[in-house]
């Protein structure tokens, strides 16, 4: 066996940090991302360790242990994406794709056991010539290509993962993601380094075997040391989040308008949403249950529009919709200086993809906010000068939908808070379109949430006695549409809003037809007291509650008493 200082480095370095991994991976409270974390160290460790036993001599007196050799190269780039989407909580992307991820996997398992048999059956189907061909220059040179890929796209993972609710996940997020950047931009640095060892291995002749490897095999190693402090260090600040997060998640069910939007957001989302400084909480509640009664896209499209106006206080606002065959922006919704009235476009604007600003949104599936217009050679005229610009690309599933766009006469009027409330306004529309286009029973609240509250507010706060008491004030106090709350009633209820109110109004001018302190109150001046504003609408709801007039229930309890 061939020995000399840097292998034997190599081999004890290795083996050290691939029996480290395997003895914290025997543990049974690790996470899904550090669990993959370490698995993506010991096999880069196993892929070093088993070209180091070729190096040393070991497989030449054992030839056997080539058996067990798998090509863990290919393996190793899945487990570095599969660790970054579930550290982001976005692993149900990387399940969705996998098989994808794990083909170049596939593909050189099927090749080495071949040349396994090959060379069992005395090369009898690949020469000697063309099967180190491929167990070495192939093998290498596709798995460095792997390599690269999978760093690049990781880095893409996170990029869109800090961008996806704008400006605001920055204050949740950036601490959690730049470690991770850094790890790629190394892992990016180092595969670099790779394709220069193997084109001064092409270009000198004279040099050969594993030594030009040794530095760069150190410099992996120490990178899967960083890894593993760094990489532990970070997971159990996330783990320690996430229990916070739950904690938070339980109190956040007991808010009624934040539970309705659980089906539609994530985790991660919520708790942004919850940690956020702005009111943007009763805004969704609000243009979740306007969707409610939505059942075409325009319908829906049109009561997005107008409750941004409302409820944001914009000067207008459009929605873009995608449309693939021409690969359009059309546009199909607008209120403001936009609107032309009667929930109609006569002449609608077709912006193709990567033309002017929100062409530019919709290309790059990424926000803008350009606080002055006259500076961004991108804007596209229209029917008055603008002088900011907000647009959000509206996404289902990774692939675009359409564009969300407002315009404003004010430099830089568009604040987090806008930008915050679109985005996830556009993930509310997309959900809905969805629902829609698939015709499925998602609902994007939870009646029930509402419905408690509702109840709450007037037997808390005795609300049924204020004969000014409409569905719009007990809406607008719910921050949800009118058209919602009284939906729910008749549905949970099964009664309308007048008499769901009136039925409290009965039961307490019962209690005062009874009780001596209110026996100089006149019948008409006890149901005033109790909320009805006229006479007849408390004789009329009293008869059809109990089956007897004010006057015969107060005469009946006396001759009884």
């Amino acid at each position: 066996m061939s020995w000399n200082l840097f292998n034997s480095l190599i081999l004890t370095a290795t083996f050290t940090l691939a029996l480290f991994c395997t003895v914290k991976l025997a543990s049974k409270n690790l996470g899904k991302s550090a669990r993959l974390m370490l698995w993506f160290i010991l096999l880069s460790n196993l892929v070093i360790l088993q070209v180091i036993l070729i190096d040393i001599g070991l497989t030449k007196s054992f030839p056997i242990l080539l058996l067990f050799y798998l090509p863990f190269q290919f393996l190793c780039p899945v487990l570095f994406v599969a660790f970054t989407y579930s550290y982001v909580d976005r692993f149900g992307f990387f399940k969705k794709y996998r098989f994808l991820f794990l083909l170049p996997f596939g593909i050189f398992l099927v090749l080495y056991t071949l040349l396994k048999v090959n060379v069992f059956l005395d090369y009898a189907w690949i020469s000697k010539g063309m099967a180190a061909w491929i167990g070495a220059e192939l093998d290498e040179n596709s798995a460095l290509a792997f390599s690269l890929f999978a760093a690049l796209w990781n880095y893409r993972v996170i990029r869109r993962y800090e961008n996806e609710l704008g400006g605001f996940p920055y204050q949740l997020v950036i601490k959690k993601t730049a470690w991770l950047k850094k790890i790629f931009v190394i892992m990016t640095v180092l595969c670099f380094l790779w394709v220069l060892v193997i084109l001064y291995l092409k270009i000198d002749e004279n040099v050969s075997g594993h030594g030009p490897y040794y530095p760069l095999w150190l410099l992996f190693i120490g990178y899967y040391v960083g890894c593993l402090i760094w990489g532990s260090k970070h997971i159990k600040q996330v783990e320690d989040k996430k229990t916070t997060e739950k904690a938070t998640l339980r109190s956040v069910n007991e808010n009624f308008q934040i539970s309705g939007l659980q089906k539609i957001f994530s985790e991660t989302e919520l708790s942004a949403i919850q940690e956020s400084r702005h009111q943007v909480t009763e805004i969704l509640g609000y243009f979740a249950t306007s969707l409610f009664d939505k059942n075409t896209e325009s319908d829906v499209l049109w009561d997005i529009v107008k409750n941004c106006i409302s409820k944001l206080k914009l000067e207008d606002c459009v929605i873009y919709l995608h449309d693939k065959k021409s690969n359009m922006l059309v546009q199909k919704a607008a209120f403001g200086d936009k609107d032309m009235g009667g929930k109609k476009i006569v002449s609608p604007i077709e912006i193709p993809l990567g033309k002017g600003i929100v062409g530019s949104v919709a290309q790059n599936l990424q926000w803008e906010i350009v606080n002055d217009i006259s500076q961004d050679s991108r804007y596209l005229f229209d029917v008055r000068s603008a002088k900011s610009e907000l647009t959000v690309p509206i996404i289902h599933e990774n692939n675009l939908v359409g564009v969300l766009d407002s315009e404003n006469s004010m430099k830089g009027f568009f604040t987090e808070k806008h930008l915050l409330v679109f985005q996830l306004i556009a993930k509310l529309t997309a959900t809905k379109l969805y629902q829609i286009k698939k015709n499925t029973g998602i609902s994007l609240t939870d009646d029930n949430c509402y419905y408690k509250q509702f109840v709450s507010w007037l037997e808390g706060q005795k609300k049924y006695l204020d004969p000014n008491l409409s569905l719009q004030i007990s809406s607008e106090h719910l921050n949800i549409s009118p058209g919602y709350l009284s939906q729910i009633i008749n549905q949970l209820g099964g009664i309308n809003f007048s008499e769901f109110v009136n039925v409290y109004r009965v039961n307490a001018s019962k209690k005062m037809l009874i009780n001596p302190e209110f026996g100089n109150y006149t019948i008409l001046a006890i149901g005033l007291e109790a909320g009805f504003n006229s006479k007849s609408a408390f004789y009329n709801a009293f008869k059809k509650q109990t089956g007897e007039t004010p006057s015969e229930y107060r005469q009946r309890y006396l001759m009884v008493s």
